[in-house]
């Protein structure tokens, strides 16, 4: 969702772009469990703030305005009484920092409310370092929004789709956008909303139909570093503003309470997609490398260890860790453990503690009853905290 006026203009819509064929689906919410959104993937943007356009609700969490029913995500706009008056809410959540990525097929399915006039419906992307670098810096892309002024005026306020991208180009902003009408209401039925993001190229579809393409390649997209970085997803219903043009209450005159109702999100991966966030399980499936790491401390020699992924007999995640380490008197230890990754996270038992002695294997020098527990908390592939009981 755009949040100034168009400023500057770079890209070209005469660029064509072959698309990419679509993988296995890599992430996804079906919104078929749990009666609200699932706080491990998504965030709530909160306040009556305006968020930079002028719109007229206020963001909140409760299941009035974003709850899950029936398989959907539903995200409603309501009026409600307010001291002497009313006023609007609604609903916008997030995945930053919980699911991002970086290239990819993303789709949605949904069925938008009736618009007409002042709903603002819109699934779109931030980059994830927004909270650091701010927007424009961030980069913007607006898979699909509706309900603008222009639409307003031309008598399609259900019918068109825009989408566009925002960013910081040479220390000022740049946006480039596009819109297609759609042959039918959107809000009678569900549509699928399709974005395509390669290093290449940026394009948007409804239903199979192109709606906006954008190159952004170095040579033609000079300062588009935005639209190579991870970015998450958004998806909001806002009232008025100026993307609408309506910026008082008495001006929406859509029907309410309103309806947003969200099939599912997925994320496919096209050859080039790169996922994270707190959300996404590391692999552990099939064989992987291993993991390894030392550190040392004053007055002992070192400390170290590997872990080695795979999966079990019954084709369970499983992982192996190999550990040495010293006792209270100084003396190595070796600990052999396993168990099983779950999420970001794997949690062993050493059950096979042998002592070692200038680097030979002796089982009888050191030995102890139970090996102990150890817990390993992956942020990504390469970066862990560990912690170890009773040590």
């Amino acid at each position: 969702m755009n949040r100034f006026l168009f400023i500057l203009v770079v890209a070209s819509a005469a660029t064509a772009f072959t698309k990419p064929a679509c993988a296995q689906v890599v992430w996804s919410d079906e919104f078929d469990t749990g009666s609200v959104p699932d706080t491990r993937t998504w965030s709530y943007d909160l306040g009556d703030n305006g968020w930079g356009n002028r719109e007229l609700q206020d963001y909140t969490r409760s299941p009035d305005n974003a709850r899950i029913e029936n398989g959907n995500l539903v995200i409603t706009a309501r009026q409600i009484p307010w001291g002497d008056g009313t006023r609007f809410t609604s609903a916008r959540i997030r995945t930053q920092d919980k699911v991002t990525f970086k290239y990819g097929t993303v789709e949605a399915r949904i069925r938008m409310p009736n618009l007409a006039d002042g709903l603002w419906p819109a699934f779109w992307t931030l980059g994830n370092d927004f909270s650091e670098v701010g927007w424009p810096a961030c980069g913007e892309i607006d898979i699909v929004e509706m309900g603008s002024g222009a639409a307003i005026s031309a008598g399609v306020t259900n019918r068109r789709v825009g989408s566009a991208a925002h960013w910081e180009n040479d220390d000022s902003y740049a946006t480039y956008g596009q819109f297609l009408d759609a042959a039918v209401d959107l809000s009678e039925d569900y549509h699928i909303f399709r974005l395509e993001w390669t290093p290449e190229s940026i394009t948007t579809y409804l239903d199979g139909q192109q709606v906006w393409v954008m190159d952004i390649r170095p040579e033609n997209c000079t300062d588009c570093t935005e639209f190579h970085n991870p970015h998450f997803l958004i998806l909001n219903l806002a009232m008025g503003g100026n993307y609408t043009g309506l910026l008082t209450e008495d001006q929406v005159t859509a029907p309410l309470p309103a309806e947003m109702h969200v099939d599912y999100v997925r994320i496919m991966d096209n050859g080039h997609t790169e996922l994270g966030g707190s959300a996404i399980p590391l692999d552990f499936g099939g064989t992987s490398p291993a993991h390894s790491g030392s550190w040392y401390n004053d007055g002992q020699s070192g400390h170290g260890f590997s872990i080695e992924f795979g999966v079990a007999e019954d084709n369970s995640p499983n992982a192996v860790v190999y550990w040495y380490n010293y006792d209270v008197l100084g003396r190595p230890l070796f600990l052999m453990g396993a168990g099983k990754p779950e999420g970001n996270r794997l949690e062993v038992e050493f059950d096979s503690p042998v002592g070692m002695r200038y680097g030979e294997f002796d089982p009888a020098t050191v030995s102890r009853e139970a090996g102990g527990s150890a817990r390993f908390e992956f942020e990504d592939e390469n970066n862990a905290t560990f912690s170890y009981t009773p040590s």
